[in-house]
């Protein structure tokens, strides 16, 4: 692509054009913008720039010429003009631009509506692009502040389910900011009511999907930021069981920061009032357990993890399905295991680990890993530290287990409950030695 004439503090044809229309604005430019992309092609529906684009338009601040297909709508914005022309420094004795007019390619034009199945090329500059700790802030803005085709939502809906049926691996980080900010973009626009509701629900899904994976990473207040934009999303769209799937997540954090007083101060509200039985609620209810294990005890654990698989079994079976938008029994019987195994009930860790693990495919998570983990301290504190440095090995060094802070939390609570040296915990020193969290920070940087 050839570069662009560059001219700071000079302002481009296009911003004296949208001047005189009174479309200087973002909002106005992009609802002209669909009007005629619309007549073009509906598949451009939807590709207006972003605000920061729009911004480097009307400045000339470009290095390259737009994407073909913003380049076709704008030349029909303004006939007469090239994309060349409307961007470079506006020359009010038309002498002209020294800009060299460029022509769309419709090979390019084609390309790009594969890559990004018809959401337009901003919105994946964005989703890679933009920064973890400014994205939630955008996409609150946009939920203050405010037609989208069937296949358009019905993608996002489906791409969002998709990310979030397991628990998701650093490596999806891209993806799934690239889906928010195609969402984001989207509900800058005005859209039916049905259809703002299911984008802003999208929206929720898949900031829980990063919030896991932040959280994943020990990245604990990230996880908490995408979390409580999670929680705003959902209430928002009006989506109660969403709200309370953010909810269990954000009370993830105080779980493994080892503060079960903050977990139960966080998920003891809503289980009072709680009237429905759904997944949410019974992960509450298994995160409870967790917190009065910890804290020793014991008849408190049995009622909440009691509970939790009581709601369990009273949960529509559509709810119930697999990843970080749901909770299943094989997640609660290892919450089971290790509120055992925190109360030194080794007969009942060994139990609990042995119907969680009939469960668990190889592929589907860290819990097998964590499972086991709690077996293992369970096991230490019987004194049986060389089946315990054993099982613990196993499970950290097992080809499935991915790295997560999960399982690095879990790992160092074994290993405290260890003596500082002996030929039976060698080789476990050596495996956690090497264990270590993931930073998806570097796959968008």
């Amino acid at each position: 692509m050839k570069a662009v004439f560059r001219m700071p503090g000079r302002q481009t044809l296009l911003r004296v054009l949208l001047s005189k229309r009174h479309q200087e604005t973002h909002r106005a430019f992009c609802l002209e913008y669909e009007k005629v992309a619309r007549g073009i092609d509906r598949r451009l529906i939807g590709s207006a720039p972003s605000r920061e684009a729009f911004g480097r338009w009307l400045k000339g601040h470009l290095k390259t010429k737009p994407q073909a297909d913003h380049c076709r709508v704008l030349e029909r914005m303004f006939p007469g003009h090239t994309v060349a022309e409307l961007l470079a420094p506006y020359d009010p004795e038309g002498k002209g631009s020294g800009v060299a007019p460029t022509r769309p390619d419709p090979r390019e034009a084609a390309t790009n509506r594969r890559e990004v199945f018809h959401l337009g090329a901003t919105t994946m500059a964005l989703g890679l692009t933009e920064t973890l700790s400014r994205t939630p802030d955008l996409f609150e803005q946009v939920l203050d502040a405010s037609s989208v085709s069937e296949a358009r939502v019905l993608y996002l809906e489906n791409e969002a389910d998709r990310l979030g049926r397991n628990v998701p691996p650093p490596t999806v980080l891209p993806e799934a900011l690239l889906h928010l900010a195609s969402v984001r973009e989207l509900l800058t626009q005005r859209h039916p009511a049905a259809a703002q509701r299911r984008l802003t629900r999208v929206g929720a899904k898949l900031a829980i999907v990063v919030g896991e994976i932040m959280f994943c990473a020990n990245h604990f207040p990230l996880a908490r930021r995408w979390y409580t934009t999670a929680t705003r999303a959902a209430d928002e769209a009006g989506d109660r069981y969403l709200a309370d799937l953010a909810l269990s997540s954000t009370s993830l954090i105080p779980t493994y920061a080892a503060d079960p007083h903050a977990t139960l101060a966080m998920v003891v509200p809503r289980l009072e009032h709680s009237v429905t039985a759904t997944p949410a609620i019974a992960w509450m209810w298994g995160l409870a357990a967790l917190a009065h294990a910890s804290l020793g005890d014991r008849p408190a654990f049995e009622r909440a993890i009691n509970r939790s698989g009581y709601t369990l079994d009273r949960c529509a079976d559509d709810l119930l399905q697999p990843g970080v938008l749901s909770f299943q029994r094989e997640r609660q019987l290892f919450y089971e295991a290790r509120g055992r195994a925190d109360l030194g009930d080794l007969g009942g860790t060994a139990e609990a680990m042995t119907r969680a693990l009939a469960r668990y495919e190889a592929k589907d998570s860290n819990d097998p890993a964590l499972v086991r983990l709690a077996y293992a301290c369970a096991l230490a504190k019987a004194g049986e530290i060389e089946e315990a440095c054993h099982f613990a090995t196993a499970a950290v060094r097992d080809a499935h287990t991915g790295p997560s802070i999960t399982v690095v939390v879990r790992a160092h609570d074994f290993d405290d409950l260890l003596a500082d040296s002996g030929s039976a915990t060698a080789d476990w020193r050596e495996a956690l030695s090497g264990l270590r969290a993931p930073d998806p920070t570097s796959l968008v940087s």
